[in-house]
C-alpha cells in the first residue's frame, strides 16, 4: 500500500522561541514524521480589529482572543534550513495571500489549506497557481463546499490534491469523528484522502489508515501543560513516536489484499491439514484402504 505521509503539526507550540521551533523540527524527524508544519499568519490579516455594535464601531473581542503566534518571516528560512539539514519536509499553512508568496521564497514543496479557508477563493487560487501538491482540510464543510474548493484549486493549476477529513473541534467528541467520511470523499472525488486529527491518542489515525488515508496530520507538543492555544490537545512527543510506529505496523498488516498464504504459512500446510496415515506405522500414505484421516499435529 501507499506509505502514509505523516505531518507533525507544531502550530504555535514553539512558544515564540526560535530554538524551541528548531528543536521541534529535529525531534519530530527522530520520531519518524515525514513533514513538520507551522502556521504563517498575521492576526491583522485574519481577524478584523473593529466591528459594528449597535450602529457604532467597537473593538472586536475575537481579535483580542486570538492567541496563535505570528511566525516571523525570517524564521521561516531558518526553520526550512534546519529541516533540510535533518532530512524532513518543511511546511506551513498560509493564512493570508502574501503568505503564499513568502512560502514560495522559502521553497516549500507542498501546501496545507486550513479548514476555515475552504471558501477563501483568492487564497485557493494563489495556492493552486504554485502548481504544487495541496492538502485541503475539510473541517466544518459538506460535499458541496469541498466540490467548489476542489474546482478552484484544479482550475488554478494545483498539483496532486489530498482531501483531509477533519473535525474542527479541539478536541472533538468521538461521535463527531465520522471517519467513514474518508470513504465518501475518496469515492466522490477520486482523490487521495487523509486525516487532520485533533482527537486523543492514535485510535483515529490508525482507523483512518485502515480506511484508505494516505496522510495523517497530528499536533505535537513537548509539554501539554504549557500555556498556548495548541498544547492542551496536542500529542506528547513520546506518544507521537509510538503513533508513527503503530501506523507503520498497520501499513504492513494491511498488506496488498490478495488472499494467498504467506511464505511461513505455506511451510505449515502439511502440519495443520489432515492427511491419510497408516494406523500401523503412523506414516503418511496414499493407500486409502489401509489408512485413516488424522492431523499430524494439533494446534
Amino acid at each position: 500500500m501507499k506509505k502514509t505521509w505523516i505531518i507533525a503539526e507544531v502550530g504555535s507550540n514553539y512558544d515564540n522561541n526560535l530554538e524551541t521551533a528548531k528543536a521541534y523540527v529535529r525531534e519530530v524527524k527522530v520520531a519518524g514524521a515525514d513533514a513538520v508544519k507551522f502556521q504563517t499568519l498575521r492576526k491583522d490579516k485574519l481577524v478584523s480589529r473593529m466591528l459594528w455594535d449597535d450602529g457604532k464601531p467597537a473593538d472586536n473581542p475575537v481579535y483580542r482572543k486570538v492567541a496563535n503566534l505570528e511566525l516571523p518571516e525570517e524564521w521561516h528560512f531558518e526553520l526550512k534550513k534546519t529541516a533540510d539539514e535533518v532530512g524532513i519536509k518543511f511546511m506551513s499553512t498560509p493564512f493570508y495571500l502574501e503568505a503564499v508568496d513568502l512560502l514560495e521564497r522559502v521553497g516549500v514543496s507542498s501546501y496545507k489549506v486550513a479548514s476555515g479557508d475552504i471558501t477563501f477563493v483568492p487564497l485557493l487560487e494563489r495556492v493552486g497557481a504554485t502548481r504544487k501538491p495541496v492538502f485541503l482540510a475539510t473541517g466544518a464543510s459538506d460535499l458541496h463546499d469541498v466540490e467548489k474548493a476542489v474546482a478552484v484549486l484544479k482550475k488554478s493549476g494545483a498539483g496532486n490534491l489530498t482531501l483531509l477529513h477533519c473535525v474542527s473541534n479541539y478536541p472533538p467528541a468521538w461521535e463527531e469523528m465520522n471517519l467513514m467520511a474518508l470513504v465518501t470523499l475518496k469515492k466522490q472525488f477520486g482523490l487521495d484522502v487523509g486525516l487532520s486529527d485533533h482527537s486523543p491518542g492514535n485510535i483515529a489515525p490508525l482507523m483512518a489508515v485502515a480506511l484508505g488515508a494516505v496522510a495523517v496530520e497530528k499536533h505535537v507538543t513537548f509539554d501539554r501543560s504549557l500555556p498556548g492555544p495548541d498544547h492542551s490537545y496536542a500529542m506528547p512527543r513520546e506518544e507521537f513516536t509510538s503513533m508513527v510506529q503503530a501506523i507503520r505496523n498497520a501499513e504492513l498488516a494491511l498488506g496488498n489484499g490478495e488472499k494467498i498464504p504467506s511464505p511461513a504459512e505455506k511451510l505449515k500446510q502439511k502440519r495443520i491439514r489432515r492427511g491419510l496415515y497408516d494406523p500401523r506405522t503412523c506414516e503418511r500414505t496414499r493407500d486409502a484402504v489401509k489408512s485413516v484421516w488424522l492431523r499430524p499435529q494439533y494446534e
